[in-house]
């Protein structure tokens, strides 16, 4: 069960200013593009560069991490590229692969975006020009993972002890934050159990 969605409405035709979001469906649970913990793009995990274009990101990928790049291929055979028209809306899951494509030059492409979360998930923040936009380039994650549990709960994330965590949200919060110390959160864990 998903813990937020997210909708992109369209207030211009994508086919005069490009811009349109790719999507890569999901086919089903066993999706071997969809196998947790998402962490092969770029930015991601403070392991990769961030590169905002597809051709650099994929030149990267190829040249430091020929597994990843082989990954990401698939994805780009998958994924659909819509026209959007003004007053489309796409509605998606953050977990859903999707990326942005470039507008065309002298054009502009004027969206909205909304974002919405369970009331208990305030961990999950809006796309936004403050830290969470900042978490592609590494920095963030330099300075997140040397936080205490209590401080890192001031920015959103549950305490230990807290119902959101379990051994395989564990998992993937290291995976996306390596060298995290987890053992404050295992701890609250093994004690509620």
């Amino acid at each position: 069960e998903p813990e937020n969605a997210a909708a992109i409405v369209y207030l211009a035709d994508t086919e005069v200013t490009g811009g349109g979001t790719a999507v890569c469906y999901r086919e089903g649970t066993d999706d071997e593009l969809y196998q947790p913990p998402y962490i092969n793009m770029p930015g991601q995990a403070g392991h990769w560069e961030f590169y905002n274009d597809r051709k650099h990101a994929e030149q990267y990928f190829e040249k430091n991490y020929p597994e990843i790049a082989e990954f990401r291929k698939k994805l780009y055979e998958r994924e659909k590229i819509p026209i959007y028209k003004p007053g489309d809306v796409l509605l998606y899951r953050y977990d859903i692969w999707h990326r942005g494509t470039p507008v065309k030059i002298g054009q502009k492409r004027a969206v909205i975006n909304i974002a919405w979360k369970k009331r208990d998930s305030f961990w999950h923040q809006n796309w936004n020009r403050g830290w969470a936009k900042w978490t592609y380039y590494g920095e963030v994650e330099k300075v997140f993972i040397k936080l205490s549990p209590k401080q890192r709960s001031v920015i959103g994330v549950p305490k230990p002890g807290h119902p959101y965590w379990n051994e395989e949200n564990m998992e993937w919060f290291g995976a996306r934050y390596p060298g995290i110390d987890l053992e404050p959160y295992r701890k609250e864990l093994k004690s509620a159990n």
